[in-house]
């Protein structure tokens, strides 16, 4: 399918990037070198793309498409996804308790940060 995509049948490539979405969604979930990864659904469809374009033909392309993702993801900053309706401490106060806006500068940040 890589080496169709790369003579230019777009429908390979449609093929092949639509079941390596799901491969790439698997790894991303159960290795930790690809964690990061999570939230940056466009980088990863863009990555994806390249690999098929740049392959050499040398391996297997799974193991390829694994290190380039590896790899790139050691400079990727991971997504933090967090609610400031959460509960803090056992009095019931949430995040949004804590917020407060600094009056010289203007920035917002969590108290006591």
């Amino acid at each position: 399918m890589v080496r169709i995509s790369q003579k230019g049948n777009i429908l390979a490539e449609k093929e092949l990037n639509q079941w390596l979405q799901y491969i790439v969604d698997d790894w991303i979930d159960r290795y930790y070198p690809l964690f990061k990864w999570k939230g940056y659904t466009d980088d990863v469809k863009d990555k994806i793309r390249n690999c098929i374009r740049c392959y050499k033909y040398t391996g297997s392309f799974l193991g390829y498409l694994y290190k380039t993702l590896e790899y790139s993801a050691r400079g990727i900053r991971p997504l933090q996804a967090w609610s400031l309706d959460d509960l803090v401490g056992e009095n019931g106060a949430t995040k949004i308790d804590f917020v407060t806006q600094d009056t010289e500068t203007g920035r917002v940040k969590l108290f006591g940060r």
